[in-house]
């Protein structure tokens, strides 16, 4: 849903245009990919330090992906190879921000496993229906920006629970909570990624035959 705000987005990155106009979004791309390992390397570390540094890194890999298309559309250097490039890093980022979490101590492996195959499931559902001849699906409740929104606050929520002596509620900690949500609503978007595209792609096919 966050999708909407695109126009927003443009704006406020707008005053880095001039000083970045000579950069590669494709180098932007790649830079990305460093916090956001980094992210999944504190979430592993944990305690106060560890959860603070995986939500500011989240946060980081978050401006810079924002940045590289920014940039790409701003001085015509969109590529099918720089798209590409931006969904295998994207990819990468969610899996080790997510395995982070699964060998942490705030959360088990099972939910976060759950978490990575709904987040993956919805990612490749995003793009498939433009693979198949359609156009890129962003329907549904949970995107990638709704997520990361999510990761980037849930650190400081499970560091102010553990603070006031709730280090778990109702037997899941904050984070595994999230887990949850991340499994249920992910499912729930990429069922409405399946109808969209089933739809778009039907249409198509009709059209094609008409």
């Amino acid at each position: 849903m966050l999708h909407l705000l695109r126009p927003l987005k443009e704006k406020l990155l707008s005053p880095l245009d001039t000083a970045l106009s000579d950069t590669s979004p494709n180098f932007i791309t790649f830079l990305s990919l460093i916090p956001g390992l980094l992210a999944g390397v504190a979430w592993w570390w944990g305690g106060i330090l560890g959860l603070a540094l995986a939500s500011l890194f989240t946060i980081l890999n978050g401006i810079l992906d924002l940045l590289d298309g920014h940039l790409a559309r701003r001085y015509k250097k969109t590529s099918a190879l720089g798209d590409f490039l931006d969904c295998v890093v994207d990819r990468y980022t969610d899996v080790a921000i997510l395995t982070g979490i699964a060998f942490s101590a705030y959360s088990s492996a099972m939910l976060a496993h759950v978490a990575i195959v709904a987040v993956l499931l919805v990612s490749f559902l995003g793009s498939q229906s433009q693979a198949s001849g359609g156009g890129r699906v962003e329907s549904g409740i949970l995107g990638r920006a709704e997520r990361h929104v999510l990761l980037i606050l849930i650190p400081w929520i499970q560091i102010l629970s553990t603070h006031l002596g709730y280090f778990r509620w109702w037997h899941f900690t904050p984070v595994e909570w999230l887990m949850i949500t991340l499994a249920v609503l992910g499912h729930l978007t990429a069922l409405f990624r399946i109808r969209e595209g089933y739809v778009m792609l039907a249409t198509l096919d009709k059209e094609k035959h008409q």
